[in-house]
């Protein structure tokens, strides 16, 4: 359900933002960046003519540097695209990578949620999607876990045709797989 690189860019008007996914460290006091359970994700949603939500992407980076969340635009926005963000000094370099860039600061912490309101619900609608499926995951495979759900969630028009989407996708991109690969698992 992997999407290639710079396939379905978002584009028109794009929220950018990053959350923290994983458990809770129990015992430690740790919360927020400083847990070590916790795993970065950059999340982009592109908002419709309408104001809605239309397609959103969700990928796991490695810190919140303008470097880094630059990168995670260029490889999930359309250059030219409106880039919505708060206030995070890092995202000051989007103008630079091709990007309009929208800078809102913030107030408190909790009108991030009033400033970026899709990227906010798609990440929410993710973390509660695999507490309740998946009763959490591993930061090792979050990646696939994001992937699947960025998957769904753009075809959630097309919920119907998924399953043969999803069958055509393997026969189209994936090589066959010999029987001893099946058993040797």
């Amino acid at each position: 359900m992997r999407r290639g690189e710079h396939e379905l860019l978002l584009r028109g008007v794009v929220e950018l933002d990053e959350s923290l996914v994983g458990g809770r460290e129990r015992g430690s006091g740790k919360r927020g960046r400083t847990s070590k359970r916790k795993t970065l994700v950059a999340v982009s949603a592109e908002k419709t003519p309408q104001g809605g939500l239309g397609r959103a992407h969700l990928r796991v980076i490695d810190d919140v540097s303008a470097k880094t969340l630059t990168k995670a635009a260029g490889a999930t926005i359309e250059l030219g695209s409106i880039v919505k963000t708060d206030g995070w000094r890092a995202y000051r370099a989007l103008p630079n990578a091709g990007y309009l860039h929208e800078r809102h600061v913030q107030a408190t912490p909790h009108a991030a949620a009033e400033l970026l309101p899709w990227t906010h619900i798609v990440i929410s609608n993710f973390k509660r999607w695999q507490l309740d499926v998946f009763h959490g995951v591993s930061a090792a495979h979050l990646q696939s876990y994001l992937d699947k759900f960025s998957y769904r969630l753009n075809r959630r028009d097309q919920r119907l045709d998924l399953f043969r989407r999803i069958l055509d996708r393997c026969v189209l991109y994936t090589p066959p797989t010999t029987y001893f690969q099946l058993i040797a698992a």
